[in-house]
């Protein structure tokens, strides 16, 4: 049991120990966001965004929802351990200009409409 133990948490910071997912989570903590809202704030191609969502989300630190035709990923960490590390690891990452400026632009990012991304450019702004 021990031993499991041991092997979930050394999973769990490895999950967090990548840049990316630190940016993601930092991101995720200003709001809730779809992949293309971070692919847009992280200038990363999509499968790379959702790759480290998928790991993140994994190891118990976030989750998504269907919103319309997004998936809307939040913070839900599911253990307090969880909560203790994203804790720590959103106040250090905060202190980081780079991860500052990110915050910055996620703000100014709004979330398509869900035609946009069909390439159906005759939509109404009020959809």
């Amino acid at each position: 049991m021990i031993k499991r133990n041991v092997q979930k948490m050394s999973r769990r910071l490895k999950a967090i120990a990548d840049p990316t997912r630190i940016k993601i989570i930092t991101l995720l903590s200003e709001r809730p966001c779809c992949v293309c809202e971070l692919t847009q704030v992280l200038d990363l191609a999509q499968p790379t965004i959702s790759r480290h969502l998928k790991q993140l989300e994994v190891e118990g630190f976030i989750s998504g929802k269907r919103e319309k035709t997004w998936i809307v990923y939040s913070l839900t960490p599911q253990e307090e351990c969880c909560r203790q590390l994203l804790g720590i690891l959103i106040k250090r990452a905060r202190q980081d200009d780079e991860v500052l400026e990110l915050v910055k632009k996620l703000k100014k990012v709004k979330r398509p409409s869900p035609t946009e991304h069909l390439g159906n450019t005759n939509t109404k702004e009020t959809e």
